[in-house]
């Protein structure tokens, strides 16, 4: 800025830690990388009643509004604009990053509307666009307003600037993908050797048992149920490791009643207790019905899995099948167990794709990606 000082930049997000799911991860990590960059404040729907109102992090305030209830993100659309008057008299507000064109999305139009702060608008979507704009239909000549006046678009996948534009955006969205934080996921051949024996030990897995890792909410969108019905048709000794919660897990569980022991949920782990997890596996398969990017891919190419995908949304963007990945038709449990197991039957493909994968990883560095985001902010100030 002109007078010294950083830009301040109020983040709007439906959602923020502890709460985990691929945007907030990018978000987080954005945050920490780019804060000699610009001055950040998350402002974020509360949610939980367990979640306090206000916190520091990492040197960021976060302000969470509402109650805890899950109408508290209908109350950023005017909590927003309250905050962002306030945090510009106490020293200035530059411009507003809205994590999806949906509450936040929302908010950061109503701010733009009364307050004249310019908002710079990140696709995260990871829903069925087409099922999104049915459910919108009775207001959606007011929902692309938000892409209308956005200062700038950024989408994560192309199918998502190709959104932008038909939703009404100005400005052409520029793709800037999700990144990785590859470091996480580093370990010695003592230490993989080490967390895999002692998580398949922990478990009950035997040692010489196929594995299959999957990192995910417990939700439809995310195919868990077809993995479910897929592993059934594998080997009798395959065992399937589910990561995640959510409001499917007791009909999962259901469902799986029928392989025994062999299918093991462990609920929400961190990102160091993940690592165990991964070590442990021999492939990693989410068979998405609709995915934005999905970071837990790039997750799982820089640790070594090998990769059983679905062809939707942004994940062809990363994922070149029978290159970098296979990738199978969403509800499909027969083509992803021929996947799966086309992978335990044959290694020298595994490793291929292992390969191919690492170096695409590398390609998706947060270090590569943060230096666009700085860029693509700064052209929206002002």
């Amino acid at each position: 800025m002109s007078d010294g000082r950083k830009p301040h930049v109020i983040v709007a997000t439906t959602a923020f830690l502890p709460l985990v799911g691929g945007a907030e991860v990018a978000v987080q990590e954005l945050i920490g990388r780019l804060s000699g960059d610009f001055s950040f404040t998350v402002v974020t729907a509360r949610l939980s009643r367990m979640l306090p109102a206000r916190e520091q992090w990492n040197g960021v305030q976060i302000i969470r509004v509402g109650w805890g209830t899950r109408f508290d993100k209908v109350w950023m659309l005017i909590a927003l604009t309250w905050h962002a008057a306030r945090l510009r008299r106490a020293g200035g507000v530059d411009l507003v990053w809205a994590v999806m064109a949906s509450y936040a999305g929302a908010a950061a139009w109503v701010a733009r509307t009364i307050l004249r702060i310019p908002y710079a608008l990140m696709l995260q979507e990871g829903d069925n666009l087409v099922a999104l704009e049915r459910r919108l239909a009775a207001v959606l000549p007011l929902y692309k307003l938000i892409f209308k006046h956005a200062a700038g678009i950024q989408a994560i996948a192309p199918f998502l600037a190709d959104w932008a534009h038909h939703m009404g955006g100005v400005r052409a969205a520029v793709v800037i993908p999700n990144g990785v934080a590859s470091g996480d996921f580093i370990t010695s051949v003592e230490e993989h050797a080490s967390l895999r024996a002692c998580t398949r030990q922990e478990l009950g897995i035997p040692a010489d048992a196929p594995v299959v890792l999957s990192v995910s909410r417990l939700v439809v969108k995310n195919g868990l149920a077809d993995l479910i019905a897929a592993v059934q048709k594998l080997s009798a000794r395959t065992h399937l490791i589910i990561v995640g919660e959510g409001e499917l897990r007791a009909s999962l569980e259901k469902q799986a009643t029928s392989l025994g022991q062999r299918v093991h949920f462990v609920g929400t782990k961190s990102q160091k207790e993940l690592l165990a997890y991964t070590c442990a596996a021999d492939i990693f398969s989410r068979p998405s019905l609709s995915e934005g990017q999905g970071i837990v891919f790039l997750e799982a190419m820089s640790v070594g899995l090998p990769i059983v995908a679905t062809h939707v949304g942004g994940i062809p963007s990363m994922i070149e099948t029978e290159i970098t990945g296979l990738l199978v038709p969403p509800h499909a449990p027969d083509e992803l167990a021929g996947a799966l197991s086309r992978l335990q039957e044959n290694p020298e493909l595994c490793e291929r794709l292992v390969h191919a994968g690492r170096t695409q990883a590398t390609r998706f560095s947060w270090t590569l990606i943060a230096p666009q985001i700085s860029a693509w902010l700064t052209s929206c100030l002002g």
